[in-house]
C-alpha cells in the first residue's frame, strides 16, 4: 500500500458511491490515480514519469494518444454519466489479470502513465484495492472484450522459475508460495497470490454480486463444473457471463496464472442444496443445510426421498398434471410435504426477483419467492427460474409496523427480508419486485399450509422453468420436450394422459392420479420438459378455459366462477409488469422441468465432470520458464492484448438501443437500410 493510504471502502459505479466491505481506495482519494485524466500522475515508483511536453503521457509509443479509456459503445449517448441501470445491465464479465509488477504503484506507473492503458481495479500485495475508473466507463485491459467487462490487475511478479528469489527479501511484499499451473499445455511455475489479496478480492466480488446483476459467479468450463485452463474459441467468449482469465481470451497471455476460478466462485455462490431436507432430522442444528452430496449413491438416495415426499406422501401437486391430484390441468411443479415452518433453501445461486408475503387465503398460503439463476454447465450457458409457492407468512406484527422479519422457531430469520429492497416495497399480500443476490443454500422461507379444505396440509410447491429449452445441445441429454401449447390450460398429450387415464374416459380423476404416482409410475414423467402456459397467469381466462372441456362438466358456470375466485385467483402473480421486471414472457409460455429430476441430473453432471477430470494436479518438476511469445501484462509493452480499435470505433446500431432495452438485456439490433 502507498504510505499513508487508508481505504474508504467507497466503490463508484455510474457516478454513485457504494460503501462496501472491501478495502477500496477510489480515484477521488489519495493517491488520486484517475484513469480519465490526460496527464501523467506521479507515483512512488517514479516521481517524474516520462511524459511529452505539457504533461501528456505515452511518449514512448509510435502514435501517442492521450485518453487511456473510452466510453462503452452502447452507452456513448450518455457521455461520462451513463445511468446506473444501464451500466448494471451491460457489465457481464470480470477479466482477471496479473500485472508482473512489484506493487500497484508500479503497475499504475507502467500500465497507465507509460503505456496509456487502464484497468478498473489494481489489487496490491497487502489486499488494498485501487479503483482508477468508474465501472460505467471502458478501460483498456482486454482488447475486444472491454466493451462489456471490468478488469482487475492482481499484483504478482509472475514467473517463479525465472526469478525464484523475487520475494525472498521482503522488499517487494510478503514471501509467496510458488504454485505450478498448466495453461494451454504449458506448465509454468508461478508465484501464488497473498492471503490478503484473496480475501480482499472475495469481499469486492461479493459486493459486485449485489450491485451488478448480470455478473454471475461463473467461470469458463472444460466440462460441467471443471475449470478450463486453455484459451476458449474466439466467438464463444463474447457471450460468456462471469469471471474469466486473460489467457481464456488470447493464447498470447498466461495471466492470472494459478488463480483457481472454480474455488473462487464457490466462495461467492455457496454450496448447492436441496430446497428442503430429504429426511427430517429433529437433531439438526440451526446452521444445517440439505447440501447436495458429493457421492453419486448418496445423491440418488436423497433424490429418492424427495420423490417420495411428493409421489408417495402428497395428496396432489404432481408433475406435469394434477395440481391438487385432480383434472388434466397442467402443473409445472410438485408439492413436497414437510413439517409446517420447516426451512426452505435456495438450491442454486441466483437473484431473488419477486416475492409475496401475507395472510392465508381460502386455499391456504399463496406466499412465494421467485429466483432467477444464471449458470454454466460445461460450455453451455443455462438460465432458469425456480419458484417456491405456499410459503409460511413471514410478516409478523413487527414486519407490518416496519420492523424486520421475525425468527421462526429455531431457524434463522429470512435474510433477504431484512434488505432495503423488501423493506421499502413490502405490502402484505402484494407482489414485490426485487433484485437481491441469493447464495446457494440461503434460507429463503419456511413451509406453509395450502390446499382446499380436504387437502390442506403443510407443503411447498417447487417449480423449475425456463424461457428456452436448456439441454438440447448437450450430448446424451435424457430430456424429452412435450409441446402442450395447443391445449391451453389442459394437457392434451397422449404420451402423458394415456398412461394415467386407466378408464379411458378422457379425463384424469384424483384416484387415477394418486394410483399412478403412488405405484412409482411417476418416473415415466421425470424427464419430460413440458412447454405450456404457466398456471400463475390470469390469461388465458381461467373461467373461460374451465368451461370448455368436460373435466369440469359437473360444475355449473357459477360454481366455476366461484372455484376460480377462491382457489385460483389468489395465487396468480404473473402479469405484464412482473414479466418485464423478471425477464419472463408476457404470455406465460415456458418450459417446465421436474424439480427433483432437474436438481439430481444437474448435480450428477458436476459429479461426473469432476470424476472424469481427475485430480487436476500439476507437476512442478515439469515447469519451464514462460515460453517465448506468451507474456503477462507487464511484458505486453505495446498493449496489443489490452487496447483495440473497437474501443474507439462507433457502431451506429447501438444508437437504436433505448435505456429500457439495455435494462432488459437486449443486444444492439441489426442495422437496416
Amino acid at each position: 500500500m502507498t504510505a499513508g493510504i487508508r481505504p474508504s471502502g467507497n466503490l463508484i459505479i455510474a457516478g454513485q458511491v457504494f460503501h462496501v466491505d472491501a478495502p477500496i481506495v477510489n480515484w477521488r482519494e489519495p493517491p488520486y490515480w484517475d484513469a480519465t485524466r490526460e496527464v501523467c500522475m506521479p507515483t512512488e515508483t517514479e516521481r517524474q514519469p516520462p511524459c511529452l511536453p505539457g504533461g501528456v503521457p505515452y511518449g514512448k509509443l509510435p502514435a501517442p494518444y492521450t485518453k487511456r479509456y473510452s466510453l462503452r459503445p452502447q452507452l456513448r449517448r450518455y457521455g461520462l454519466n451513463p445511468p446506473l441501470d444501464a451500466v448494471k445491465s451491460l457489465v457481464k464479465q470480470f477479466v482477471v489479470h496479473h500485472d508482473g509488477c512489484s506493487s500497484a504503484d508500479m503497475c499504475f506507473n507502467v500500465l497507465q502513465n507509460e503505456r496509456g492503458l487502464s484497468v478498473h481495479f489494481l489489487l496490491d500485495n497487502d489486499g488494498t484495492i485501487y479503483q482508477t475508473i468508474d465501472l460505467g466507463l471502458m478501460a483498456y485491459h482486454a482488447s475486444e472484450w472491454n466493451v462489456s467487462s471490468i478488469g482487475v490487475e492482481l499484483c504478482n511478479r509472475g514467473d517463479a522459475k525465472k526469478e525464484p528469489n523475487y520475494y525472498s527479501s521482503g522488499r517487494f511484499g510478503p514471501k509467496r508460495d510458488a504454485k505450478p499451473c498448466k495453461i494451454n499445455n504449458n506448465t509454468i511455475l508461478s508465484f501464488d497470490y497473498t492471503r490478503a489479496q484473496y480475501e480482499s478480492f472475495v469481499k469486492l466480488c461479493r459486493a459486485l454480486t449485489r450491485l451488478l446483476p448480470n455478473l454471475p459467479a461463473e467461470f469458463p468450463q472444460a466440462s460441467p463444473g471443471v475449470q478450463t485452463w486453455d484459451t476458449l474459441p474466439y466467438g464463444s467468449t463474447f457471450g460468456f457471463s462471469g469471471y474469466i482469465g486473460h489467457y481464456h481470451l488470447t493464447n498470447q497471455k498466461w495471466d492470472p496464472g494459478p488463480f483457481d476460478f472454480k474455488d473462487f466462485c464457490r466462495k461467492l455462490r455457496g454450496a448447492y442444496c436441496f430446497p428442503v431436507f430429504p429426511k427430517d432430522d429433529p437433531k439438526r442444528s440451526i446452521d444445517d443445510k440439505p447440501t447436495v452430496p458429493e457421492q453419486t449413491d448418496d445423491l440418488k438416495e436423497a433424490a429418492s426421498e424427495l420423490y417420495k415426499a411428493n409421489e408417495a406422501r402428497a395428496d396432489g401437486g404432481f408433475f406435469p398434471v394434477g395440481p391438487w391430484g385432480d383434472q388434466r390441468l397442467w402443473h409445472g411443479g410438485i408439492h413436497l410435504t414437510a413439517k409446517e415452518n420447516a426451512p426452505v433453501f435456495a438450491p442454486f445461486p441466483g437473484r431473488l426477483v419477486a416475492a409475496r408475503m401475507g395472510k392465508s387465503t381460502t386455499v391456504g398460503s399463496v406466499n412465494f419467492v421467485l429466483l432467477r439463476h444464471d449458470m454454466s454447465l460445461g460450455s453451455s450457458r443455462v438460465q432458469f427460474y425456480s419458484l417456491y409457492m405456499h410459503l409460511a407468512n413471514e410478516l409478523g406484527p413487527e414486519m407490518e409496523r416496519g420492523g424486520l422479519a421475525p425468527t421462526r422457531g429455531n431457524d434463522k430469520p429470512v435474510e433477504w427480508m431484512t434488505k432495503e429492497g423488501w423493506k421499502q416495497g413490502a405490502k402484505p399480500g402484494e407482489v414485490v419486485m426485487l433484485d437481491e443476490p441469493i447464495e446457494a443454500g440461503a434460507l429463503i422461507g419456511h413451509v406453509g399450509k395450502a390446499g382446499p379444505a380436504e387437502l390442506s396440509r403443510a407443503q411447498v410447491h417447487v417449480e423449475f422453468f425456463s424461457t428456452s429449452e436448456l439441454f438440447a445441445g448437450i450430448s446424451g441429454s435424457p430430456w424429452t420436450v412435450i409441446d402442450g401449447t395447443a391445449g391451453g390450460r389442459f394437457c392434451d398429450s397422449k404420451q402423458i394422459n394415456d398412461n394415467i387415464d386407466t378408464d379411458h374416459d378422457g379425463t384424469l380423476s384424483k384416484s387415477e392420479l394418486a394410483s399412478f404416482y403412488s405405484s412409482g409410475n411417476g418416473s415415466q414423467m421425470h424427464y419430460f420438459v413440458t412447454l405450456h402456459v404457466s398456471e400463475w397467469t390470469a390469461e388465458p381466462s381461467w373461467t373461460e378455459a374451465l368451461r370448455v372441456p368436460k373435466d369440469f362438466k359437473k360444475l355449473k358456470p357459477a360454481e366455476i366462477d366461484q372455484l376460480v375466485a377462491e382457489q385460483i385467483t389468489p395465487g396468480l402473480w404473473w402479469d405484464a409488469k412482473v414479466a418485464a421486471h423478471c425477464r419472463l414472457p408476457i404470455d406465460g409460455v415456458v418450459y417446465h422441468y421436474h424439480p427433483v429430476t432437474f436438481l439430481a441430473w444437474f448435480n450428477q453432471q458436476l459429479l461426473d465432470g469432476a470424476a472424469n477430470a481427475g485430480s487436476g494436479a500439476v507437476d512442478a518438476n515439469q515447469a519451464q520458464e514462460v515460453p517465448k511469445g506468451i507474456t503477462d501484462d507487464f511484458g505486453d509493452k505495446a498493449g496489443t492484448t489490452m487496447r483495440s480499435s473497437a474501443d474507439i470505433a462507433e457502431d451506429p446500431c447501438n444508437q437504436k438501443l433505448t435505456l429500457a432495452d439495455l435494462v432488459q438485456g437486449f443486444d444492439a439490433p441489426e442495422c437496416t437500410p
